[in-house]
């Protein structure tokens, strides 16, 4: 028996929609070094590792690579908790921090990135030397969007020319400077801090967290540190490990920003870049340009929004700021009930030559930071 294909009344076809991008990986810290491995890494000038023991083979155990390792994967929870890899990066010859920093940034993402050599190491002062070449490297960072952390051993810290003050004056927002008076215990603290606060999974729920008062694996307190040094580096934004009433607990000052809203904005900002493109990158047809479309891709901001509360970095609240974008009862209700309000100018308004040229109507975006308890004033009332 003879049969006419079904095809002929009904056709289906099956449309893959095109691949999107993943999140960038914020949990990436890179270590960039001057020491030689003793395994060759071939034609590629960075190797990643989720272990020390992996460094060990390919550096060695008397490396200051492996060293920076032991601290990064000792901690708990430690980068790999975030899906976070330790990239180390090989240092080219004659190059400085900052341009490495940069070279790094054309080979893969990372969030945060330190050095085994120096910059701010020895506490030197002048045009040239350790603080001069980490100053560069923190202003490349700034305009990079990562963190970079230096180890610092002098009291220069916090002094009108010390690493810690020139980082705070410039507002390198994007730099932590971590001292501590020991040499071995500063970068113990410096890659253990690293590690620690890296360690987001901001997929999850109540995830993100601050680094007052956590303990690190294999940093012991710095009981060099008096009340009068402490609240010097308070003032400068250097963040140290003191001992405080018998127990070893990083310090943190928000002079230059607090770690864990810096960090988390890194997050919130590529997360937004990720979630844009793959909205557009992902339609089977075109967005159109109209209230629906916008609607659309603003749908997709709202969801890396209501993530940034499920993980805890935002939360909903009382808008304290005298700038205001939209209707601003509208504005104020999103935060109070969201901690998030997501808004566009309307297409109608946006100019003709932006319209010819398709490109969406600015889009605005206020979210309120839950912030963090660091520390109580409690008043007791006595009645005899």
């Amino acid at each position: 028996m003879t049969m006419i294909n079904i095809s002929n009344v009904v056709s289906i076809s099956v449309i893959v929609p095109p691949a999107g991008l993943a999140n960038y990986s914020v949990n990436n810290l890179v270590c960039f070094t001057k020491d030689t491995p003793d395994v060759s890494l071939g034609t590629d000038l960075y190797a990643a590792y989720a272990s020390a023991a992996e460094v060990a083979t390919a550096w060695g155990t008397d490396s200051n690579t492996y060293a920076a390792a032991v601290s990064v994967f000792s901690q708990s929870p430690n980068i790999l908790t975030g899906g976070g890899l330790f990239i180390v990066v090989p240092m080219l010859a004659q190059e400085v921090l900052a341009t490495a920093l940069v070279r790094a940034a054309g080979y893969f993402y990372y969030g945060g990135a330190a050095a085994t050599f120096a910059g701010g190491i020895t506490g030197s002062t002048g045009p040239t030397g350790p603080i001069a070449e980490s100053l560069e490297a923190a202003a490349t960072a700034q305009t990079l969007g990562k963190l970079v952390f230096f180890a610092e051993t002098e009291a220069a810290t916090y002094g009108d020319n010390g690493l810690g003050y020139e980082v705070q004056d410039a507002s390198y927002t994007k730099s932590r400077v971590l001292f501590h008076t020991n040499h071995a215990q500063a970068e113990a603290l410096k890659w253990g801090y690293a590690s620690r606060g890296m360690s987001t999974n901001f997929a999850g729920n109540n995830t993100t967290s601050t680094m007052h008062l956590k303990t690190l694996v294999g940093v012991t307190a710095d009981t060099a540190i008096t009340q009068a040094i402490l609240t010097s580096l308070i003032a400068v934004g250097a963040d140290c490990y003191p001992n405080v009433a018998g127990v070893a607990a990083v310090f943190c000052s928000g002079e230059n920003g607090f770690f864990d809203d810096i960090y988390n904005l890194i997050w919130l900002v590529g997360a937004l870049e990720v979630a844009g493109f793959n909205y557009l990158r992902t339609s089977g047809t075109k967005i159109p340009q109209t209230e629906s479309g916008m609607d659309g891709l603003k749908a997709a901001y709202r969801r890396v929004c209501m993530q940034s509360v499920t993980n805890g970095f935002v939360a909903r609240g009382t808008w304290t700021g005298s700038d205001t974008f939209g209707d601003p009862e509208t504005f104020n209700r999103n935060i109070g009930d969201l901690g998030y309000y997501v808004y566009s100018l309307p297409v109608a308004l946006q100019s003709a030559a932006d319209r010819a040229d398709r490109i969406a109507p600015v889009i605005q975006i206020a979210v309120k930071y839950a912030g963090a308890i660091h520390s109580s004033d409690v008043i007791v009332n006595i009645n005899a």
